[in-house]
This record gives C-alpha cells, structure tokens and sequence, in this order.
C-alpha cells in the first residue's frame, strides 16, 4: 500500500460523514456538525475535504452498490456476456438490453445514482466554500479547486453518458431540479476538466509513488479529449465538430499532444515494456502461502496517468470503504483451485470472438483473457470441464484476466492474506486499482484526432503489444476504423469498449451487440456454444434482439424510485 492510498483511507472518512445515508441521493445535507458553516474554514480542513471527494468517487465502486460502472459496461460491451448464476438475471438483462429477463427489476442502477450524486454534493460543497477559507497561496487553492472541479467532471461525465438525462447540480442542494439538457452538463464537464488542465501546476501529484490516483494537469488534459471524442461520436456523427463548452478538435488534439511532449521530453509518461506488469493476475506466479506472492506487477507504473485506488483493509464491519468491490464479481465462478486465479460470481465471461481478435505474437492476448480450456489444477483438470458441470451461465470458458481476483494454491485469497486487519475475505478486501487512463490511450486518441505523427503514436502501441518487434507497424497513417480496432484490443477487459463502440454511431452499435454470440462477429454468423446451468446452449444468437437494443440507444434506465421520490419531474429514458 503507498502513501496516497493511506492518505485518502484516513483522510477520506471525513468525506464520507459529511454525506450520511437518505430517502433520496438529494437529500444529502450533513447530519453531523461538520457542516458548510462550521468546516471549510482553513487551508488544512479544505485539503481534507478534498481527498473527501476522493473518497467518495471511490465509493462508487468500493460501498458494494451493484452493479459498478465497470460491471455494468464490461457487461454490456460486445466483448463481454452476462454470465452469473441462474438467479443473475439482471446480468442478462444488461447484456441483452432486456428487461423480459427480469420485469419487476425498477431500480437496477439506483446504487450508482445515489454513490455518484453523493460524490457531486461532496465537490459542490467544497467548491462553493472556496471563497471563505483562508488560503496561504493562491496557487494553494487551484489545486483544491481543480481537484474537486476535476472530480466533479468525472461523476458527471459518467452520468449523462449513462443515463444522457440527468439533474445537473452545482451547489449542495437538496432541492428537485428537472433533468438537465446534456448539452448543459457538457459544458460543466469540460469547464471543470479545462480549469483543472489551466490551473494545477505542471508538477503537482506526478510522483506516482507517493501520489499515485490524485488528478494531475496531465490527466485533466487526457481526459477532455475523451470527452470530446465521445460527444463528436454520439451527437455529431464523428465530423469533428465543436462542442458544448467550445471545446473543439483542434484544442483536444493539443492536450493530447501537451501529454505525449511531456512524456518524450521529461519521461513523465512511457508505455510499460510488459503489457503483463499492467495487470495482477497477467503476471504473478502460482503460488503457496508459504512460499509467498511472487509477481512482477507495477502498481505504479509509468504507464498510468489516473487510476482509482483500493485498499485490502475493509471488512464487512469496519466500514472503511476501501475495497475494489466489482473485481469479485468477475472471478471464476464454483471453483477455487486455479492459483492464481481466485474465485468470484463468474460474471462478463469474454465472447470466443473477442478472445479471437488477438494474434498468436500480441502478448496483450494472453495477459488479457483467461483460457479456462488451458487451465489445469494439480489433480490435471481442466477449469472448462470442471465449470461447465457447474451452474454458470453464458459460459464460454473465457475470463478477464486483468481484472481477476488472485489466490494461494490452497485457495486463500491473495489480498485478504496480505490485510492487516482482522475479518479480511476474498469479497470486501480486494485492492487492486482500477486504471481509468493509460498513457496508450493518449497515444491513440492523438492518432484518431488527427496528428501529424499519427503513425508514429500508432506504431508505438502497436509495437509493444509485439514485444518490440516492427512487422506489424502501418506504412502510413492509420484510419478511424484501424485506430477502433486497435483500442478494442488494447483495453479489452477495462471498462472502456462500451464507450468506444457506443461513439462509432447507433447502426455499429447496435450491429455489434447482434453479433457479439456469433463466431465470427458478424450477425449472419454462425451462434456460439455457451453452457447455461449444466445444459450447453447451441443458439444463444437469438436472444440478442435489435428492438431491445436500438430503442434504448445505448443509455441506461433511470431509477424508477428516484422518479418517484422527484414527484415525477424526472422521465424515463427511451425504451425502458
């Protein structure tokens, strides 16, 4: 565990009383006396405040709110199906856009609405108390300022890219406000991100070792161009337009390139050599208890330019709060006996075809998926034949391995055998971080913006995923579809496809989801053959129906409880 991740544990608990429990995510005003009057008055309640922000954004993923955003778009991206139990069914409501597979469920993503308007109350608070503290410098408050701002720009962007239609918030409010124009809650979104791009000083927080998941300029940067390429994809048909905020392409493309100068010129940022120390289970050895964790895993890496931190000492009674709480629900379901590969619920099993896309000599291949056919115990069987005699569902015998919990030989889970708190288990103690942006990211979203070294950006990614080798780099430079599907395989498995796809347009969106059961990726294709519960399934192709998925156009159902409690100012999203 580094410094920052102790930091925002302990600091962060001040975050979290500041924003007790209610009827509704609106009604989050202090019960406590640590309240807009009585905090916020020093520099040094403020830098707590501000890793309270942290805290709470963290607690999207670690207070158990099922499912995560991870989950929910891992499911719901081509490269993933349902998976589960038989009694998961809103698994296979989400990954098939179908609310026949589970009717009465009315409130799926309310965990996510009410963590994230949480994480906003906490931002607003701070940044509408900037004015009366006492600073020691100015340069003191724009970086408290373009954290929260930052942070805020994070929850709201996922918002209305799930939902589109949401209440937009500036201010600790309990009041009920219309759901805002998503125009409108663009604009919040890269006003914030470009303040936090102008304001944070160009060193602040890019010691990775001590600061490892605190925004930085670099990251703010970053992000607007991921803003900016999802709007110009979903609302203006990938033409380059402006957009809300008067962010444009040529401006994106700057920040990207702001990035990767940095990066050449002061080594701030380079891709990692391994593609395998990005991730755990990509690259720690089967091991016992005795004889310990090997791994060559770089938690901070030079790759990682913004990732949400975790930490193995929550309990189920200690309520830290801290635990990577979606990672669980990706490991191998019914069995236990597959070190380093830990055990979990079995959910986003990988499709035959995305696993398919990989060449032999990608190493991202292998330290992306799981091949459960390969994967033997010490008695010699097979994790795929031991599994499809158990009660998985939308089996395909493919994982995600960079996000898969990690286990002894004997079966113990790694981190909950690291905690150093008594009641830590394989559930609540996870602590791997998740990556919200890697370097190569940057790279090639320069590349799709248009930069002139393009190919160069291109190959270097390219390149790596060969392990050095030149025979696959392009001779000139790449187009949209080629940069597309070199981003589906370099973030295959993290949380960031469904996003990709969805920006590509409704028609390759909804082609996609068609197609997603087929051998081949496409809908004439021939169905895949999963196991459901024991019974092998040879036309699981026909559950995926374009009605379904194109009337929703991607985004998510609102709550229908938070409609309610609003009196029904808020309306439902098409097709739910």
């Amino acid at each position: 565990m580094n410094n920052i991740k102790s930091k925002i544990i302990m600091l962060g608990l001040v975050g979290v009383m500041l924003t007790a429990c209610t009827d509704s995510f609106l009604d989050t005003s202090s019960k406590t006396t640590l309240n807009s009057t009585s905090f916020y008055k020093t520099q040094a309640q403020a830098d707590y405040a501000v890793v309270g922000c942290y805290e709470m954004y963290q607690r999207t993923v670690s207070s158990g709110s099922w499912p995560s955003v991870f989950q929910a778009v891992e499911t719901m991206s081509d490269d993933c199906l349902g998976g589960g139990g038989p009694d998961d069914r809103s698994d296979r409501l989400m990954d098939r856009f179908d609310v026949s597979y589970k009717p009465d469920e009315q409130n799926l993503f309310s965990g996510l609405w009410t963590d994230y308007y949480k994480g906003i109350y906490n931002c607003n608070l701070l940044i509408n108390s900037l004015d009366g503290i006492d600073w020691k410098t100015d340069t003191d408050r724009k970086v408290v300022e373009s954290e929260a701002r930052a942070l805020r720009a994070i929850m709201y962007f996922d918002l209305v890219r799930m939902f589109e239609n949401v209440p937009l918030l500036t201010a600790p409010s309990s009041d009920v406000v219309p759901q805002a124009e998503p125009d409108s809650v663009y604009k919040l979104v890269v006003n914030d991100l470009r303040f936090c791009a102008q304001n944070m000083p160009e060193d602040q927080y890019t010691d990775k070792e001590k600061n490892l998941g605190r925004i930085t300029k670099y990251a703010a940067e970053g992000m607007l161009a991921r803003v900016y390429l999802f709007y110009d994809g979903v609302y203006n048909d990938n033409q380059f337009k402006e957009m809300p905020g008067n962010l444009t392409k040529a401006e994106a493309l700057g920040y990207c390139e702001d990035v990767i100068a940095k990066a050449k010129a002061e080594n701030l940022f380079s891709l990692e050599e391994e593609f395998a120390d990005l991730w755990p289970a990509a690259c720690t050895e089967r091991t016992s208890p005795e004889t310990g964790k090997k791994t060559t895993y770089k938690e901070t890496s030079n790759e990682l330019m913004l990732v949400m931190k975790f930490n193995n000492d929550q309990t189920w009674n200690n309520k830290n709060y801290n635990g990577n709480r979606f990672i669980v629900n990706l490991g191998m379901r019914n069995v236990s006996s597959y070190a380093p590969y830990g055990n979990g619920w079995g959910a986003c099993p990988v499709t035959p075809y995305a696993q398919s896309l990989f060449d032999a000599d990608d190493q991202r291949g292998t330290a992306t998926v799981i091949d459960c056919r390969a994967v033997t115990n010490d008695n010699g069987k097979k994790a795929y034949d031991e599994q499809i005699a158990t009660d998985c569902m939308d089996y395909t015998g493919y994982v995600n391995k960079k996000y898969c919990p990690l286990i002894f030989t004997d079966g113990t889970s790694i981190p909950a055998s690291e905690a150093t708190v008594d009641g830590a288990n394989m559930q609540t103690s996870q602590d791997q971080d998740w990556v919200l942006m890697r370097y190569a990211d940057v790279l090639l979203m320069a590349a799709e913006l248009g930069s002139p070294n393009a190919m160069e950006y291109f190959n270097e990614v390219r390149q790596r995923a060969y392990a050095g080798a030149t025979d696959h780099n392009l001779q000139s430079a790449p187009t949209r579809q080629q940069i597309w599907d070199e981003r589906r395989k370099e973030f295959m498995g993290e949380g960031i496809r469904y996003w990709d796809l969805r920006r590509q347009g409704i028609d390759a969106f909804v082609t996609a989801q068609l197609a997603q059961a087929t051998t081949n990726g496409l809908v004439s294709g021939s169905s895949i053959d999963v196991y459901n519960n024991t019974v092998k399934d040879e036309n699981i192709k026909s559950t995926y129906i374009e009605s379904n998925i194109r009337s929703k156009r991607g985004f998510w159902q609102i709550p229908t409880s938070e409609i309610n409690m609003s009196g029904g100012v808020y309306k439902q999203n098409a097709g739910w």
